[in-house]
């Protein structure tokens, strides 16, 4: 075995007897990040929401300030900082906080406000100098130019950056920052193995007009977006269907607004459900204080913009509904991945989609491509199409003839066939006749088309769209991209 990953490495040796018990997968990921620190080379390490990326990188903390490392734990939301802060003090790690009104410590572990570290930036840039090693929680984020201005006074520090979404809704690829990507086990397979509960999707009609919503930065534009969602058409429906679907289980409403999360409080509130809204404008007891009361179940629906979606844990949770659209699916995963967490009792995560973001995303258990590259944009949406049940509303990858929740036999799709004659004038690929590829399985065709033509020549016989073709040559980039760029774990 690799002297690194049996914990054996000459310089992280005889570190790590306060370290909680990891998961198989986790002792694995801290294992290949610390090699590449010891390589000297910045590591990205991607983990699906709710695997515990924070248990990873606190771990890695641990060893490296063990020989003698200055650590700096660089977040953007308090909800982070408060979570790196508690799973440090759980493993006996004393550290400082940079935050409001927190004064610095002399700790070598700190955990710190990237927007608190740029407002004190002349004051800490010496002291920025002595940082060994820079985690960035939530790493996606790291392009923005204030993480760019921090990042560049820790003149000495390797980086470390976790993420659960290391994929970009503007096809930004994050390779001028880390060196090397590190991808643990997919959705799939934490639920396979029991870490992550299954998702149970159902996507109602809805009456939703988006046309005149304007785009900004490759998303909605907020106010446009908060506008055509805070509506009756789409609130009260969402209220109804939780009641049928979900039956009291704990839930949260992703919003597109402060007002319109406590609008749909309100409906929530009217249909005979204890909820609340909870947003930024709160004090953090505020916001604890309503959280606690869906754990404890004096509440049964929390309304939310925004902070819900990165850094907050309620493994109680049951259940998630999506009001708000998003062309993002970084944020579509945030906000899926909250209800993923087991608990006991827990047999599944129901999500009620009313916006339909599944549709547009694919499910959640979806392997996603991705490059530190960059570039192909919209790379991770070529997923599997959806399928929605018209009964029950159930939705699943396509493939099954019948319904998995319901029973019910799916209608079957009309084929656009080519005629058999023009069949007969077309020319085949792989020594294939255009007739023979015609009844071919998707799965057995696309192997055989080695070319880009031979992959227009498919689309033309099977009546597939243009789009089709650039699609498949967008997957079969990243896929050789990845194959030098990137390890992962089975």
């Amino acid at each position: 075995m690799n002297a690194i990953v049996s914990g054996q490495h000459s310089l992280f040796a005889g570190a790590g007897s306060k370290r909680p018990t990891l998961r198989p997968y986790q002792e694995r990921g801290v294992a290949e990040i610390l090699a590449c620190l010891q390589r000297r080379v910045d590591p990205l390490y991607a983990l699906p929401t709710a695997g515990g990326k924070t248990t990873i990188f606190t771990a890695v903390t641990e060893v490296v300030v063990g020989q003698g490392w200055e650590v700096w734990i660089i977040v953007h939301r308090r909800e982070l900082l408060r979570q790196a802060s508690e799973r440090l003090l759980a493993m006996g790690v004393s550290h400082g906080l940079v935050a409001p009104g927190e004064p610095l410590t002399n700790d070598p572990v700190q955990v710190a406000s990237v927007d608190t570290v740029l407002a004190r930036l002349d004051t800490l840039r010496h002291r920025l100098t002595k940082v060994r090693l820079a985690i960035i929680d939530e790493a996606h984020h790291v392009v923005a130019s204030k993480w760019q201005r921090v990042l560049e006074a820790m003149i000495n520090a390797l980086r470390l950056g976790v993420t659960a979404t290391p994929f970009r809704y503007d096809g930004k690829g994050l390779g001028e920052h880390f060196r090397q990507a590190i991808e643990g086990p997919s959705v799939a397979e934490l639920i396979r193995d029991g870490y992550l509960a299954k998702p149970a999707i159902f996507a109602p009609p809805a009456n939703l007009d988006l046309s005149k919503v304007k785009k900004r930065g490759g998303d909605y534009v907020a106010a446009d977006l908060a506008k055509a969602v805070d509506t009756d058409e789409l609130t009260l429906p969402a209220v109804r269907h939780y009641a049928r679907i979900c039956g009291g289980v704990p839930a949260v409403v992703f919003c597109a607004g402060v007002e319109h999360a406590r609008h749909v409080a309100q409906q929530f509130q009217a249909g005979g459900w204890a909820a609340a809204s909870i947003d930024g404008e709160m004090t953090t007891a505020e916001r604890d204080r309503a959280i606690r009361s869906l754990a404890t179940g004096r509440l049964s629906v929390l309304t939310s913009c925004d902070i819900i979606s990165e850094g907050t844990d309620l493994p109680i949770v049951g259940a998630a509904i999506l009001l708000r659209p998003t062309e993002s699916t970084g944020l579509y995963l945030q906000q899926v991945g909250r209800v993923l967490r087991t608990y006991p009792g827990k047999t599944e995560a129901i999500i009620i989609d009313q916006v339909g973001n599944v549709a547009k995303h694919g499910m959640p258990d979806e392997r996603r491509l991705w490059s530190l590259d960059g570039g192909l944009k919209g790379l991770e949406r070529a997923v599997t199409a959806t399928r929605r049940c018209r009964y029950c509303h159930f939705v699943c990858a396509k493939g099954p003839t019948h319904c998995p929740h319901c029973a019910r036999a799916y209608p079957k799709p009309p084929v656009a066939a080519v005629p058999e004659v023009a069949l007969a004038t077309m020319p085949g690929i792989a020594g294939l006749s255009a007739e023979r590829i015609a009844t071919m399985k998707y799965k057995d065709i696309l192997p055989l088309a080695e070319t880009e033509e031979d992959l227009h020549r498919v689309a033309a016989i099977k009546g597939y769209k243009r789009s089709w073709v650039q699609r498949v040559l967008q997957e079969r980039a990243a896929v050789t991209a990845r194959g030098y760029m990137m390890r992962r774990y089975a």
